[in-house]
């Protein structure tokens, strides 16, 4: 089975001008980025920040892949969106959704990156770059 890395290069994204620049250099999106959770309030007036976590599929000019989940935060009161990254390099090697979303709730971060209600989005997106949902079942018999 193929990895989430592979199936990135694979995808030969690299094409166009850059979607950004770290200090690493430059990166384009294996795909848009994929809400992985929306929470909080709706960011206007009195009410909390609307937050949104998304996993970002980058593959750098040098041929470098990274996952990360950027953690973005919107509140009219100040200004405009801020956003954290946090990598979590455990994702590029996983073969399936399953072991994504494992890792995504494993991800060590004080608010959990990850809700079971993107499930949906987050099988989409992926199981277009090719990642399978699951391996097959323990108990199942294969011909």
């Amino acid at each position: 089975m193929k990895t989430l890395q592979d199936l990135i290069i694979a995808a030969k994204c690299r094409k166009g001008a850059a979607a950004g620049t770290t200090k690493k250099g430059a990166y384009w999106l294996a795909c848009e980025p994929i809400k992985i959770r929306c929470f909080g309030g709706d960011g206007i007036g009195q009410s909390s920040p609307d937050l949104t976590n998304s996993l970002k599929l980058r593959h750098f000019r040098d041929g470098d892949v990274q996952t990360t989940v950027e953690f973005s935060s919107w509140h009219q009161n100040y200004g405009g969106r801020s956003a954290s990254y946090v990598g979590v390099p455990e994702i590029a090697v996983c073969e399936t959704i399953e072991e994504v979303i494992v890792a995504l709730k494993s991800c060590g971060t004080e608010v959990s990156a990850y809700s079971d209600k993107m499930e949906d989005n987050l099988i989409e997106k992926l199981t277009a770059l090719g990642l399978p949902a699951s391996a097959p079942a323990p108990d199942e018999e294969i011909n």
